[in-house]
Order: structure tokens, then sequence, then C-alpha cells
């Protein structure tokens, strides 16, 4: 006994030996990928600009992807498994719940609308000719730096947003994310940079923030109920590592003591990048650290020859590359701008860019101060003085007159700074949250910008020896700069977030990837390789961007951490690492990369 149409199902599913249109998987491992050039070629030839199919499910609303160099629209319109929780009671294979979405095509406009599950309208009109596409709608279609996909608009608010989405096999990572945000993640052939720019001064934190990642699953319940089974492979694969031109390395964690023999094989393996005409990279989320003073701690201390890295960058062929006789013009600034990041730069750099007159900045030593001064920002108001040293009015108790006494030498700041603080005190605190509530109720809201949202950091670790035996061996950890706003936002209702200009946020990915004739470094992640020792602000960091990463476990994550991710991942238990934490490859330490 058979069911209806079965024989053309046999034929559609290839049983004999043949694949058909009628079956074929537009995706690669769930994730929707361009056409390609031969199909492209053909359908242009045909004359044909649009192509709606039904097959595969992706979520709860149509698939969409725009091919740049043709135009082409590709429609996948398959929402049957947007929901495979939804009642089986009249129907026991409703999968779908209650979303649904119409595909009309009307003259060049081809029209997307719908309802989500939970009832929230989303559409879009999309154009044969892409230049004739408004904003927001224009961005469907488009794929971002993470390999995710833009969807759809959603509807029914005044603050528009846009659904973005990642195949992973029979799940879709979806979420929300603003408009900002989806132009600055756009992929360099999709339009970032161009008609897609943002001005900096326009970001604010919820719009540039990472929102709520949900999974929507594309199996029936049975399978979503079963351990997810995790098959990565993260075993290193040298000639693909080789293949990259910029390698970008976090410095705590990969770089160890050049004293001992490890730390100068790994200062070795640098230096051999280098002279094969690599461009090297280093970058930290330390604010008490200028470029400048970085430099020199790289060079200085570990022996890299950064200043050959330098040079190569110059010698490649680029519009807007820097000459190398400005390099040599300067041995500070100048000569370390292109092969040295630190969030105190990032900061200085989305303040001048975002038109911050006066801020108030909470740190400790020169970091901040120095790069503001390359920046040419001198007004502003510090817990520092000149010479990095704690202000004394800092250290006093909290009082209403000390508040006001410290307010009263500036009335008129215009965003709070927070970096590194090793004497954060309770004034401090109090000081900046006078500040944003006192702003908020005069209807004039400053931001808070945060040098990174690091929760802690690893001072070291006790000794083997230790005198109290069950702490012997354990990491010495203490807060991060992450913890040191949430104190601020936390201290005003309702509670503020604060701006990333630290690794792994948009803005120091922007930095990153930005032409060097507007501020940033040019990078192209395409390219490019990551090198760090933590998941989640390394490895996430190059994920966003779309480069191939190193987790070394010589630092902050070790081969336990690392084993307990996998291990959640596959249980997928909640609050455990997210698949966009896990690196491309995985090593003990840098020094055993044959360069």
């Amino acid at each position: 006994l058979t069911r209806g149409a079965h024989e053309l199902i046999l034929y559609g599913t290839g049983y004999y030996g043949k694949r058909t249109v009628i079956y074929f998987n537009p995706f690669v491992d769930g994730n929707p990928v361009q056409r390609s050039a031969s199909v492209r070629t053909w359908l242009e030839d045909s004359r044909i600009n649009r192509l709606v199919t039904g097959h595969q499910p992706h979520g709860q609303s149509p698939t969409v992807v725009r091919h740049p160099s043709t135009g082409l629209l590709v429609v996948t319109a398959d929402t049957s498994r947007s929901n495979a929780n939804a009642s089986k009671v009249q129907n026991p294979a409703n999968n779908r719940g209650e979303a649904i979405s119409v595909v009309r095509i009307i003259g060049d406009c081809l029209f997307i609308q719908g309802e989500k599950n939970d009832g929230r309208p989303h559409g879009c009109c999309l154009h044969v000719d892409p230049n004739k596409d408004i904003m927001p709608d224009a961005l469907v279609g488009r794929q971002l730096t993470d390999n995710s996909w833009v969807k759809t608009v959603m509807r029914g608010s005044e603050d528009m947003k846009v659904t973005i989405a990642r195949g992973k096999g029979f799940n879709v990572e979806v979420s929300d994310i603003s408009i900002q945000q989806a132009c600055l993640r756009l992929k360099s052939e999709y339009g970032w940079g161009g008609a897609f720019a943002i001005q900096l001064q326009d970001i604010t934190a919820d719009k540039i923030n990472p929102a709520e990642l949900t999974v929507e699953a594309c199996l029936p319940e049975e399978e979503i109920l079963s351990p997810r089974k995790y098959q990565r492979s993260h075993s290193f694969k040298q000639k693909m590592f080789d293949e990259a031109e910029t390698y970008l390395f976090s410095y705590n964690g990969v770089m160890l003591d050049p004293d001992t023999e490890q730390g100068k094989r790994i200062v070795e393996n640098v230096n051999k990048m280098i002279e094969k005409g690599k461009r090297v990279i280093f970058i930290s989320n330390d604010s008490t650290l200028s470029r400048k003073s970085f430099f020199k701690k790289i060079t200085t201390k570990f022996g890299v020859q950064l200043h050959q890295s330098v040079e190569a960058a110059c010698k490649r062929p680029s519009g807007s590359k820097r000459s190398l006789s400005n390099y040599h013009s300067s041995s500070s600034v100048c000569l370390s701008q292109d092969s040295v990041v630190t969030s105190a730069f990032t900061c200085a750099w989305f303040l001048k860019s975002a038109g911050i007159k006066k801020p108030f900045v909470v740190g400790y030593g020169n970091g901040l101060i120095d790069e503001f001064a390359v920046e040419g920002i001198d007004d502003y108001f510090a817990t520092v003085d000149k010479n990095g040293q704690q202000k004394p009015e800092f250290l006093q108790p909290v009082t209403a007159q000390n508040i006001l006494d410290i307010v009263r030498q500036a009335p008129d700041i215009d965003a709070i700074v927070v970096g590194w603080d090793h004497q954060l005190t309770a004034l401090t605190i109090a000081v900046a949250a006078q500040y944003l509530r006192w702003s908020m109720e005069l209807g004039k809201p400053i931001p808070i910008i945060a040098c990174s949202m690091d929760v802690g950091g690893i001072l070291g670790r006790t000794p083997e020896d230790f005198d109290i035996p069950h702490f012997a061996g354990r990491k010495v950890r203490t807060l991060g700069i992450g913890t040191m706003s949430h104190a601020i936002c936390s201290c005003v209702r309702p509670p503020r977030h604060a701006i990333n200009v630290g690794k792994p946020s948009q803005l120091f990915i922007e930095h990153l990837r930005r032409p060097m004739d507007e501020g940033g470094l040019e990078v192209d992640f395409t390219k490019a390789v990551m090198i760090g020792d933590n998941m989640n602000t390394d490895v996430e960091l190059a994920n966003r961007a779309g480069m191939k990463s190193v987790l070394v476990l010589s630092g902050v994550t070790s081969a336990e951490d690392f084993d307990r991710a996998v291990r959640m991942s596959r249980m997928m238990i909640p609050d455990s690492q997210t698949p966009k934490s896990f690196p491309t490859w995985v090593i003990d330490t840098f020094a055993n990369v044959e360069t």
C-alpha cells in the first residue's frame, strides 16, 4: 500500500538516480548561499530576475538572497516548520503554528507580508533593480559578516528592526537588530560603507548592542528534544592558517613570559610571520595602555618586530594606505597606529567621530588621556590628573557635599567614559550616576561608553605551594570594566546600557574594518585570522567579523574550560557558550605552530 503520488515522490527525491529541481536544497548546512555563477548567468541570459521556491524550511518568514553581482532575487518561501510545538489537536501534522506569510509579485516589485507566531507583523518591498529599494527594505536579502542574512523588516512599531537569521543544520538562529547595526555588519560586497554608511554620532547603546538570540527549530518535536550532536572538529589546519594575510593577536594569554622557552618560541613564530610579509596586529581591551605604550611593550619587552609588519602593510597596493614616510616622521604614534589597537584608542576614536565634546572619564593611568591628546580631545573631566594619578577628591567618602563639589568642577558633561580603574570608589560611581540621572531628568540623556564589557579578568595564579593548600594553583580574578560600568548604569532607573567600544563590540570591528583614511585599519576579514585565549571576546570578535580564529589554551581558557563548553553545547544548557563563541581551531599554545 502506497500513498498518493508515490512515483512522483520517488522521482523528486532522486530515487531513479538523478537530482531534480523538485527537491533541490538551496542551502548549505542549513544556511542560504548565493547561486553559482553558471546558474546566475543562465538565469540572466533567460531574463529571469526573480526565483521563488518552496523548499526548504527556514524559520517563521521567507528567506531572501539578493545577488550583488546581478541583482537576482532568490526567495525560499517555506515556513512549514515555523513552530514544531504547535497544537496538533486538529491537525497532527501542524508544525507551522500561527506564522503566515504571503509572497506576491506585482510588476517589478516583490512583496513579502506576514505575521510571526507571536502576532508581530513583518514585510518588505523589493524591486528588480536594487537601487530602487528604500530603507530599511533595501537591507533584506543582504548578508552580514557573521554569515547571517537579513530576512525581513519587523513592522508595527516606531523603532523598526530587521530580522536576521543564520541556519545551522535544521536550526535557525534568529534575532531582531536595529537598522544601524545591520548596516554596520553588512559584508563589503553587500554595500557596507557606501549607501548604507552610518554616522557614529547617531549610535546609541540600544541600537548597537547585541540582540537576544533565539533558535527556531526546523525539526520534528521528538528530534528537538534529543541531545544535539556537536560534531565539529577544531583540529588545527596549518595550510588554511597560512593562507591568511593578516593576523590579529590578543596580548594576554597568547604572549607568554619571554624569558621562558615557550615565550621565546612564540616570539620567534610571530617574527617569522612578519618576515614572510604577513601583517600582524596586536589588540587589547586594556584601557590603561595607549597605542604608543602598547607598541613599546610588544617590541621592547617581547622583541616582536612590529616595525617590519608596518612596512609590509605600507608596501601593499592600496589607494588609502598611508605612505611609509609618515611612519618614519615620528617614532611614536605614527609608527604604532597600524600595528596595535587598544580600547583606549577605539574609545577616543569613537568620541571624536560621535562629536562628544566633554566626557567624564573614569579610569587609571595614561592610556585614555594619551589617546585623547592624539585625537585632539582636550576638554574632559577625569578621575585622574595629567600624570594618570588618582585625584584625591575621588577618594573621599560618599556625601552629598562631596558629590556636589565634584560636579561643580564640570557641570557641562555630555558623556560618561568608563575605563579600567584600579581605585574605583563609591564616590566615583555616585558622581557618574548623578550625571546620568540628571541628564535624563532634563530630557537630554547622555551616553555611557565602556572600554570593554569584560565581567572580570585574570591577574595570575596562586603558587602551587600556596600556604592555603585548597587554594593552590587557582586563578586570581578581578572585576572587569563591564562590571564597573554596570555598577554605574544600575544606579539609575530605568537602568541604562553602555556603548561598548572594546572587543568584541561592533564598534571595535568597525574600527578594524574602516579604510585608513577614515582612521581605521582596513582589515579584510575574509583574509584574516584572530588568535586569542578568550572565547567570549577574542573568538566572539572573530565570529562576528567573519574571521577564522585560533583559541590558545595558555591563557584564560583552559582545556577543561573548553571541554566543558562543548559538553554544555551538546546538552543545550541555556547559559552555555553559544555556538558563535566556538573557534575554528584550538591549540595548546602558539609556540606549537609552525610558521
